[in-house]
């Protein structure tokens, strides 16, 4: 009767380990899989970014950019077709606005004015940065994470922020270098972004200095000194001189480095959020 006991409090006690274990296990799958997701539509967004500064410089003369946004086209559907097949995305209505929207941009993006394609392009960006948002608070809230972790919100708000701030400047700047001419209200535009990129970037540099190993530090040093350089040349090219002579080539180079250094901080987050798990 004692051995009978014994072994089925034995069983029992494995069964209660086994199943925590495969819990855990599951609830580290799902955590990964969102990462991964969010991820994912980290891509589609800067993809998104740079078919508006390819479009601003292609719909003010340069052709030279056709083959490049067609190309680019290409992975946005990719990222789309992947992304839609998730639930996590899939039901919320800011996709589904997405969704709705993007196919008629990109069938009439060659037809629009430049500040029509601006301006679509960053209503649908911007939708997408608040998916993203929201997105990083569902899954804060459905896993056990440490308070450093969970207290990074300026990952998911600030610095993608700082990231389209700077997305904004290289396509109005690639607008003003291909045509030769800056209006006073671009002008305006550019020292409105410029403050913006300093504020988001400084504020999630130093929020994040005081959470960072030392590979994040590296990154926060490089982004920082990008920033800068970035912030120079629109005081020095675009604010403060009155007629630019601005290479557009070199300046959408330098303006997607910029960005690739912030991004670059946001992929080390997530790799750190999943070391965790």
């Amino acid at each position: 009767m004692l051995e009978t006991l014994t072994i089925i409090l034995t069983l029992l006690i494995f069964s209660l380990v086994s199943i925590r274990a495969y819990s855990r296990v599951t609830e580290r799958l799902k955590l990964v899989r969102t990462l991964d997701l969010i991820s994912q539509l980290k891509t589609l967004i800067t993809s998104l970014q740079r078919h508006r500064g390819l479009s601003a410089g292609y719909l003010n003369g340069n052709n030279r950019v056709e083959p490049l946004i067609l190309e680019l086209r290409q992975k946005i559907y990719l990222c789309m077709v992947s992304l839609d097949r998730d639930r996590v995305f899939s039901r919320q209505s800011r996709w589904l606005s997405f969704m709705d929207h993007w196919p008629r941009l990109e069938k009439n993006c060659f037809g629009l004015t430049g500040q029509e394609s601006f301006t679509q392009h960053t209503n649908l960006i911007e939708n997408l940065l608040r998916l993203l948002e929201v997105a990083a608070q569902e899954w804060k809230r459905s896993h056990n994470l440490p308070r450093e972790i969970i207290d990074l919100q300026c990952i998911w708000k600030e610095l993608p922020m700082a990231v389209e701030f700077i997305g904004q400047a290289r396509a109005i700047g690639m607008a003003v270098a291909v045509s030769g001419n800056i209006t006073k209200l671009e002008r305006n535009k550019i020292k409105f972004l410029e403050q913006k990129i300093q504020e988001y970037s400084l504020t999630s540099f130093s929020r994040l200095a005081g959470r960072s190993n030392e590979e994040s530090k590296e990154l926060i040093i490089s982004a920082r000194n990008a920033c800068k350089v970035f912030t120079e040349t629109l005081k020095h090219e675009l604010i403060l001189p009155s007629d630019v002579h601005l290479n557009s080539d070199s300046y959408f180079t330098l303006a997607s480095s910029t960005m690739e250094s912030m991004n670059n901080l946001l992929d080390n987050e997530i790799k750190r959020i999943k070391a965790y798990t």
